[in-house]
């Protein structure tokens, strides 16, 4: 028993691996977004947002909105990512590419809220059984002039 138990074990652990060095080869080959990268990071619809290596883009979930005068959307991605390093990689890169951090909330999962002049950035991590899941929605901002009460008349 304690034989077939060990057997058992040191199979699940060489398939985890070919498992995890398979990983890399798959990641997002055949997406429809174009994917920039740089050192340990992709761009995917947004050059702006960085998005670190380990997650996958997920093109079924995912959505680009784009006019001449601005781009909006929202990008699904999961991977085998703790929560607490995701959140520390967001505030250290979207800072590198002109992200203002605005605030953050933490609960079972963590969202964090960035601006720039003229668009903003919410991105919610979520650990779920398997994997994290993380959501960026990107849309426009509005403008000082146009909040209201201070519209014009």
């Amino acid at each position: 028993m304690k034989k077939i138990f060990i057997l058992s074990f040191i199979m699940l652990l060489a398939f985890s691996g070919c498992t995890l060095f398979q990983k890399g080869t798959t990641g997002s080959e055949g997406t429809a977004q174009p994917r920039q990268e740089v050192a340990n990071q992709a761009f995917y619809g947004f050059p702006d947002i960085p998005v670190p290596k380990e997650l996958t883009y997920v093109p079924e979930k995912s959505f680009v909105y784009e006019n001449p005068a601005m781009r909006a959307g929202v990008m699904f991605l999961n991977g085998n990512v703790d929560v607490q390093s995701l959140e520390n990689y967001f505030k250290i890169n979207m800072a590198k590419n002109g992200w203002k951090y605005i605030n953050s909330f933490r609960y079972k999962d963590v969202v964090l809220n960035y601006q720039k002049e003229d668009k903003t950035c919410n991105i919610k991590m979520s650990r779920g059984a398997f994997q994290t899941e993380v959501e960026i929605w990107v849309g426009p901002a509005e403008k000082a002039g146009q909040q209201k009460g201070n519209a014009p008349k």
